[in-house]
């Protein structure tokens, strides 16, 4: 009985000591593992997490002080939506500013040129008029900066409406006979070296807000899809010399996750006009604007068109006035 009963002691011992080193029992919790301390990113670097692929191409990994990003045009399988703060569009627009320094290094591939019998599959193309005729609210004193203090005349003013609304051949040749109903309102004015989106809800997005899987997405949509391909298309055949585009502006922006760095970034001045917040492409907080929604078209654009454009050193305008938040892109010679 007395081997029995100092054996039961010692198993006692041996689990008080595994609970007491574990933390437990101490009214306290173990901290979580340095590998896991990830600031709301809750991933690690497992090559076979099967996750989604449907979201934005990089997010960082903070492990303890060390910052992991990972380039999800290599790692697909690592392409899960994190939250989006401020954190995660850094790190999204360093990524895309290394990629946009290898297309001005000659790094990367040029983008595809589209010809007219792309932007008719499935396009319907109609002129702004009316009420939309001019420059939209707020815009003039910007575009007087860009042309010695003058705003472009009714005749340098382009406007287009360009809506996905007709049946189209996909990338696979295959005819789709359900419009996305994507559409962008722009504005373009050569003279100034600028364009101007008013309205961006892409094929893509509308696709994802119509129940697509991901997945399914990419044979969707037209081939000539992307805000940067559809507004240089139409700038590089209204200007003499496109390779002069300059100016890259959003207007009225509504997107979330854009009006979630803006704000931040406006915090102190909520209701600033032109020329608002300016930010050089090498801060933190540039390259947070140029992970968000409004500034990913531009990096693409940058990206794809390098050839034509040259080496650029972009900075950003931020601006919200009267709650009409705004963003201009400068993209000046390097």
């Amino acid at each position: 009985m007395a081997i029995k009963r100092s054996a039961s002691i010692s198993l006692l011992l041996s689990v008080l000591i595994v609970l007491l080193s574990a933390g437990f029992l101490q009214g306290q919790t173990q901290s979580p593992p340095k590998q896991f301390v990830d600031r709301q990113f809750q991933l690690d670097l497992n090559p076979t997490l099967n996750v989604s692929t449907d979201h934005a191409r990089t997010v960082a990994l903070l492990f303890g002080q060390q910052e992991h990003v990972v380039n999800f045009t290599s790692r697909p399988d690592l392409a899960k939506r994190a939250p989006f703060n401020f954190e995660y569009a850094k790190c999204k627009g360093e990524s895309l500013w290394r990629m946009v320094q290898d297309a001005f290094n000659g790094q990367r591939q040029a983008g595809p040129d589209f010809t007219q019998n792309d932007f008719d599959n499935g396009w319907t193309k109609t002129a702004i008029t009316g009420g939309l005729g001019g420059l939209p609210v707020g815009w003039d004193p910007a575009f007087q900066t860009f042309a010695n203090n003058r705003v472009p005349t009714s005749t340098e003013l382009h406007h287009l409406r360009a809506l996905q609304d007709k049946s189209f051949k996909n990338r696979n040749g295959n005819t789709v006979q359900s419009p996305s109903r994507g559409e962008y309102q722009l504005y373009y004015a050569p003279s100034h070296k600028a364009m101007l989106a008013r309205n961006v809800e892409s094929p893509t997005y509308r696709r994802k807000s119509q129940g697509y899987p991901p997945a399914a997405i990419q044979d969707a949509i037209p081939p000539l899809h992307r805000l940067s391909d559809v507004s240089w298309y139409t700038y590089s055949r209204l200007s003499n010399s496109p390779g002069d585009l300059r100016y890259i502006g959003h207007h009225f922006i509504s997107n979330d996750d854009s009006n979630l760095i803006i704000d931040q970034l406006l915090r102190n001045t909520p209701n600033i006009g032109w020329p608002g917040l300016t930010l050089d492409i090498n801060t933190n907080e540039a390259k947070a604007l140029l992970g968000t929604p409004n500034g990913v078209g531009v990096a693409w654009l940058m990206m794809d068109r390098a050839r034509v454009l040259g080496r650029r050193r972009p900075k950003v305008h931020i601006w919200n006035k009267n709650s009409f938040r705004c963003m201009l892109w400068d993209l000046a010679p390097a």
